[in-house]
């Protein structure tokens, strides 16, 4: 199965080919709804409910940041 690398600073963030271009043509050209499908597609919503980009804050966990930056960096 071929994997899209999300960014070449993080080479171990990557997504099956088939389903990055399905969250493509679900996000309906947003780029807002494709970083939050590209989220749910690497966190659980556990995780995303407990968490946050900087683990500041009410949170106390912090999102694997290899990953939120591969994200922010497609």
């Amino acid at each position: 199965m071929s994997q899209i690398l999300l960014s070449e600073a993080h080479p171990n963030v990557k997504l099956s080919k088939d389903i990055f271009y399905s969250l493509i043509v679900k996000s309906s050209g947003s780029a807002t709804r494709l970083i939050r499908l590209l989220m749910k597609s690497f966190f659980t919503q556990d995780e995303l409910a407990a968490s946050s980009l900087s683990g500041e804050g009410i949170y106390k966990q912090r999102l694997e940041p290899s990953v939120t930056e591969a994200i922010k960096s497609k």
